[in-house]
């Protein structure tokens, strides 16, 4: 029995995408385990939206120079967003590593695995109509991928980048996979994209949880992440109608000065923002809304940090992840 390690920074796309790995894996007979020096294969799923992220990966990468010239066939692969942002240049940099994958083409990891070394980075446009096993850490959550890609290129942001354009699988191939969860004991759903309000599958997003939310057995449905500027009162009627969806909202502020906004490149400005949440708690009072902070953004003033307290004063938001 061949043996796996994966270690995962970043975001619940990429842990997803982590598990859907192993899924591939499993059915070439590879076991996940916790120790790399145990491993045939390692695979590191990176992050490069945040530099903590990417120090982290570049110190574990160092380390495992020394373990492959110990193991003879150890295979090293790097995944996620460094993967697709560094490319050719990864394995310059680091000639020990084998396979370079970026996020768009893990569908492809079995492919690489037939040979000896491999770096793909390509557009894939085929993702978003692939079926791909996972390997599930939950017996009773699961992570589910409506979309791929981001259009938005918010200017702090990589990800349209090193994810691509948007695109939104198949409805039907959705709900299938959601029906065979349910059917495996499942009871609760999270729907991942980078921006799941601009999902346009056989039906928009609303449509969409409308039809998740008949599907017998599931019990809970939460998603993320939500761009203010695509929320819209169509959005809050099916979660205000749909039992099954859970009463939050992760919608991301970033800052509450207007011209931080605009240089961030997020096509709204705060008074849009809290127009967003009144529509929000009138048609669903008890929900809970959570948020993302940037603080410190390139030439950001006093006054547009005042801003920004002052809309977390005003918002009184149920949770806050800070960034700085």
């Amino acid at each position: 029995m061949k043996k796996v390690y994966i270690t995962t920074w970043g975001c619940q796309m990429n842990f997803h995408d982590s598990e859907r790995v192993l899924g591939l894996l499993s059915s070439r007979g590879y076991t996940p385990v916790d120790d790399p020096k145990e491993a045939d294969l390692i695979l590191l799923n990176t992050c490069s939206i945040r530099e903590k992220a990417e120090q982290k990966f570049m110190s574990t990468l160092g380390r495992l120079k020394h373990l492959k010239k110990r193991k003879r066939g150890l295979r090293i692969g790097v995944l996620g967003c460094i993967a697709q942002q560094s490319g050719e240049k990864l394995k310059e940099k680091a000639p020990y590593v084998d396979y370079v994958i970026g996020p768009q083409n893990i569908n492809r990891v079995g492919e690489a695995l037939e040979t000896s070394e491999a770096v793909l980075t390509d557009d894939n446009p085929d993702i978003a109509l692939s079926d791909i096993p996972a390997r599930r850490e939950s017996t009773v959550t699961a992570w589910v991928n409506i979309m791929y890609g981001c259009n938005n290129f918010c200017s702090y942001c990589i990800v349209p980048y090193t994810r691509g354009r948007e695109r939104s699988r198949p409805a039907e191939n959705i709900l299938r996979e959601i029906e065979d969860l349910v059917k495996r004991g499942y009871k609760e759903v999270t729907l991942l994209g980078q921006n799941v309000n601009s999902y346009r599958g056989n039906v928009d997003f609303p449509g969409l949880l409308r039809l998740i939310d008949q599907i017998e057995g599931l019990e809970r449905i939460r998603f993320v992440t939500s761009h203010p500027k695509d929320l819209g009162e169509d959005l809050v009627e099916a979660m205000a109608e749909c039992e099954k969806v859970c009463e939050h909202i992760h919608l991301p502020l970033q800052s509450g000065s207007d011209r931080v906004l605009k240089l961030m490149n997020r096509k709204y400005n705060f008074s849009e923002y809290m127009e967003k949440i009144k529509m929000l708690r009138e048609a669903i009072p008890d929900i809970a809304i959570t948020t993302d902070i940037i603080a410190g953004f390139p030439t950001e003033t006093d006054d547009d940090h005042q801003a920004t307290i002052k809309a977390l004063k005003e918002i009184e938001f149920d949770g806050i992840f800070a960034f700085k």
